[in-house]
């Protein structure tokens, strides 16, 4: 199994992004955070992941969720977090967490998700730049 259903959101893996999508009007605390954690983990056998994360239907979250969400030690395997929305005051908001929370992870926060993937996947752990590199030396 890939997926994961919450009522708040739905948790996607396709290696290596971890797909998190917010169901319109979620509330979130450290409870549904820390699930959403362990689900992410289980998903990617705890291996690290990059993380998008698809805000554009509205959604709170408690000061003490986004504590949880930046801490290392809650969310060690968080390589990166591409956060797509659509809406002003949630790109504020999701800005403010950066800001204040301070995550161990990089995170961006885009209105355009092709610009989000390819962000995101600088942060590959799997890319190994010398094939790249390799391939342009055989055109």
């Amino acid at each position: 199994m890939n997926q994961i259903d919450f009522p708040h959101s739905t948790i996607i893996y396709k290696a290596p992004v971890m797909y998190l999508r917010f169901k319109e009007g979620a509330e979130l605390d450290v409870k549904e955070i820390r699930e959403m954690i362990v689900a992410a983990e289980s998903l990617s056998n705890k291996k690290p992941y990059l993380l998008f994360s698809d805000v554009r239907n509205h959604v709170a979250i408690s000061s003490e969720g986004r504590k949880i969400a930046a801490d290392k030690k809650e969310s060690p395997c968080v390589i990166a977090n591409a956060v797509l929305t659509n809406n002003f005051a949630l790109k504020l908001t999701a800005n403010f967490f950066i800001k204040v929370n301070k995550p161990h992870f990089p995170v961006r926060v885009f209105n355009d998700e092709i610009k989000a993937h390819l962000w995101l996947m600088q942060f590959d752990p799997q890319k190994d730049i010398t094939k790249i590199l390799d391939s342009f030396g055989e055109k």
